[in-house]
């Protein structure tokens, strides 16, 4: 099953190769940049990402010969993507010991809508920031310390700190020691040798992510969280109130972990994903693509119990109501009903953190949400703009995501 899975993604991102999006003018001028000037053009800034880019672009330059740019481009995120469902298929193994439902679970994150929307339709990389998450949350999970690769997320893309307060939780807990935070700006700067050793100077190695900061004055950029609803918020006052509000947020989930009594594998991937989810959801400045790592996080503990199943499919069809906005030009209408899911999830997983909680409960309120992201998507696909049509890609994952949940959910009933 996972094999024949592998097969069908590889074909799906092979059809959506040449797929072309308004970002894809900067990807293949930094990709020329570095066909042409090879390790010396480390020494310029030729992206607007931290430095790990810049050499996978370098690697990719090495096999021009054999593809379009653009396709090469879009196989970074291909190599990052099939490494996260690996990392989460064996979350599932270990966790529960069954073959069958970890293959489920590698289909279902290799088949992700959102997936492959992110990396093959639009050629973005929060692959790469999340397979490292992932990574971390992997050895968190098997009682080893994930710090390392937590901090090399953060070094790949400044979001992977929206694991930053299930990692404060466990420094808080005396389950990961305080040193431990050295380990961020020592893997910043590792990765960094190269391109310091090429000859780019040290401010500007450093100021990549406050730069990233200051690309538009823009409370969301077309993401299914808060500041949907307060967009009209003044700009300065509402990055303020946002920080100051998932930084309270965060913080009290810390606190949350560090005096919870459970080691249990869901449990504290039930803890990630939430802090996955809700950091983006409070931030400002966030675009539709940042709950990467909670949607694919969420295929995980559907399969370490399937009563989250519900879970995952909402997270799935949040993103692409999310990405819809992107893919359609200004085709929003989606945005509204995946904010609000977005929500809801986050009080389903708060409250099934809380101390008596016996897993997720199926309540009229969960039906309620499901009903309501399906809603949107079905409106936003319905009722699209004259000329708009739905990417053949999206309609045929979408269908081998809800089979494999399917498969998945009668497995762990056998």
């Amino acid at each position: 099953m996972a094999v024949g899975a592998l097969l069908i993604g590889l074909g799906l991102r092979f059809a959506a190769r040449a797929h072309v999006t308004s970002d894809a003018a900067a990807y293949l001028s930094w990709y020329a940049f570095a066909r042409e000037h090879g390790f010396a053009g480390l020494r310029e800034a030729f992206t607007d990402y931290a430095p790990f880019y810049s050499y996978l672009l370098l690697i990719a330059a090495q096999f021009d010969a054999l593809a379009q740019p653009l396709t090469l481009i879009k196989s970074i995120s291909a190599v990052f993507e099939l490494g996260c469902a690996a990392v989460l298929a064996r979350i599932v193994w270990d966790a529960t010991g069954k073959p069958m439902r970890a293959a489920a679970t590698f289909c279902a994150a290799w088949l992700a809508p959102t997936v492959l929307v992110n990396g093959a339709v639009i050629g973005q990389i929060d692959s790469l920031w999340t397979f490292f998450i992932l990574a971390a949350i992997a050895l968190f999970l098997r009682g080893r310390n994930g710090t390392p690769l937590f901090a090399v997320a953060v070094a790949a893309k400044l979001q992977g700190v929206f694991l930053g307060p299930f990692v404060f939780g466990l420094m808080l807990r005396r389950r990961v020691h305080w040193g431990w935070l050295a380990a961020l700006p020592a893997a910043y700067l590792l990765l960094a040798l190269p391109v310091l050793v090429a000859g780019r100077p040290l401010a500007s190695v450093f100021s990549v992510y406050r730069g990233q900061a200051g690309l538009f004055d823009l409370l969301t950029m077309n993401a299914a969280n808060l500041w949907l609803f307060a967009s009209n918020t003044p700009y300065g006052l509402g990055v303020a109130i946002g920080l100051a509000l998932a930084a309270l947020a965060g913080l009290a989930l810390s606190i949350f972990i560090a005096r919870a009594d459970r080691d249990a594998p869901e449990f504290l991937l039930l803890a990630a994903c939430l802090s996955l989810l809700l950091m983006p959801f409070l931030l400002p400045k966030m675009h539709d693509r940042y709950f990467y790592a909670f949607e694919l996080g969420s295929i995980a503990l559907a399969g370490l119990n399937p009563r989250y199943l519900a879970v995952a499919v909402m997270a799935q069809a949040n993103g692409v109501l999310a990405l819809l906005g992107f893919v359609a030009g200004d085709h929003v209408m989606g945005l509204l009903p995946a904010a609000l899911c977005n929500l809801l999830l986050i009080g389903f997983l708060a409250a099934d953190l809380t101390p008596g909680a016996r897993g997720f409960r199926w309540v009229w309120w969960t039906w309620l949400a499901y009903a309501g992201a399906l809603a949107g998507l079905f409106a936003a696909v319905m009722l699209a703009p004259p000329g708009w049509t739905v990417s053949p890609t999206l309609m045929a994952t979408s269908i081998l995501t809800v089979v494999t949940a399917l498969i998945l959910l009668r497995e762990s009933r056998a």
